[in-house]
Order: C-alpha cells, then sequence, then structure tokens
C-alpha cells in the first residue's frame, strides 16, 4: 500500500496557511466591528469581571454570505475546505502547537497579579504547556480563550458545508448526508443563539488557555466531529 499520496496530504501548504490565517484575521477583526450584546462574564476571584461582545450568530451569518459572494464570482472554490482537509487539519494542529508554546512563554514571563492573567506556573513544563499558565490570556483586546472556541464551532460548520458542496458537485447526496447538515446546522446556530451563555462555562471561567482547550477548540471539535460527514461523502 502506498502511503506517500497520504502522507503529502498531511503536510501544510501556503494555501492551507493562508486559509487558516484568513479565517482568524476575518473572525478577530469582523468580531471587533459587528454589533453584538456586551454580556459580563463570571466575577474573578480578585473580583473583576470580562466582558464578552457576543456577536457570533451575526459574525457566522456574515461570513457564510461573504464566502457565498465569493463562490459566484470564482473568487473561492466552495469545496476547497474538503479538498484540502488532511492539509488544514494538520495546519491547524501546528499552529495550536506554536501559540500554546508562544502562551507558555508569554505566562512564565508575566508578573500581572490579576485573577485573569496571573501566571500559575508548576515547574512542570509539561503540565504547564497542557493545562496553561494564564486564566485569559489576550491579544490585542481580544479574549483568545473565546476567540479559539468560536472558531472551532464555525469551522465545524464551514468544513460540513463544503462537504456538502462536495457531495453535490460528485452527484453524491444521500438522505443520511441531508440529515446529518441538519441537525448539525441546527447545533451550531443553536450554539451561536444562546452564545452569552458560554461566558459562565467551566471552560471559560475556571480552566486556564493551554493546549488542552486550544486543541480541543480548533481541532478536536471542527476535524473529529465533521468525520461523518467526511465517512458519508467518502471525500477522504
Amino acid at each position: 500500500m502506498d502511503i506517500n499520496p497520504l502522507v503529502n496530504s498531511l503536510i501544510p501548504s501556503s494555501i492551507s496557511v493562508g486559509l487558516l490565517l484568513s479565517f482568524f484575521t476575518y473572525l478577530a477583526v469582523a468580531g471587533s466591528i459587528l454589533p453584538g450584546k456586551i454580556v459580563p462574564g463570571v466575577t474573578l476571584t480578585d473580583g473583576t469581571r470580562l466582558h464578552y461582545r457576543c456577536n457570533g450568530l451575526l459574525l457566522l451569518l456574515v461570513l457564510i454570505a461573504l464566502l457565498g459572494i465569493g463562490t459566484q464570482l470564482d473568487i473561492v472554490s466552495p469545496t476547497i475546505i474538503a479538498d484540502r482537509g488532511l492539509e488544514l487539519l494538520s495546519t491547524t494542529f501546528v499552529f495550536s502547537v506554536l501559540v500554546t508554546l508562544l502562551l507558555y512563554v508569554v505566562g512564565c514571563k508575566s508578573s500581572d497579579q490579576n485573577s485573569s492573567l496571573k501566571p500559575h506556573v508548576t515547574g512542570n513544563l509539561i503540565h504547564d504547556w497542557w493545562f496553561g499558565i494564564q486564566l485569559n490570556p489576550q491579544f490585542f483586546g481580544i479574549d483568545l480563550k473565546f476567540f479559539f472556541v468560536r472558531a472551532g464551532m464555525m469551522g465545524w460548520l464551514l468544513i460540513n458545508l463544503s462537504i456538502l458542496l462536495k457531495a453535490l458537485k460528485d452527484s453524491n447526496l444521500t438522505q443520511s448526508m441531508i440529515l446529518y447538515q441538519i441537525f448539525c446546522t441546527l447545533y451550531i446556530i443553536d450554539y451561536f443563539f444562546y452564545e452569552e451563555f458560554m461566558t459562565s462555562t467551566w471552560d471559560i471561567i475556571a480552566e486556564r488557555l493551554g493546549f488542552m482547550l486550544v486543541f480541543g477548540d480548533l481541532v478536536w471539535i471542527p476535524y473529529t466531529f465533521s468525520i461523518q460527514a467526511c465517512n458519508l461523502a467518502c471525500c477522504l
């Protein structure tokens, strides 16, 4: 069995890197601009509270509309995610490793004493990298923990839709695929409709941001939750 094609498809490319960075850039910029309900988070141990702009549903709808326009203008292929699924998987995994190593370094050097950024260092590199050092690290005012889980949920839907369009293109649309797409889409829309309740979940209020959460948000959610669609479309 020749595994070279599989190995080659797992190597990140400039296109997969560009797609991932474009996705993150859109979420960061549009998420800061589009209107949304400002929801106060839970009160932290030092008495402070973070505030979250819950505009995820609008952000998702605008993104889908932009992608639809881009498809009509032949700017982007509607099946590009399905066609480059393994590339995007490996690219996202590498990104997760790199960003959590950066979070580890920044956390170790932090001297902040507020609850969100106070470093919790055990001295065990693997433990601190895996579970994280800071509770709510930010990047240019963006709460990374909230950002990553939003990216993962949207990424799951984008992967599903790309696989659906590939199935349509290949005349391989089945009843099972239709039902899977409907149920997943309803679940994801429900998540973003009630996004404000995410601000009081255990992940947000108690767990520090390390590889476990970043990998879970960016890799585990979108790429494992869409395995059923891949299987139904036989696109791997």
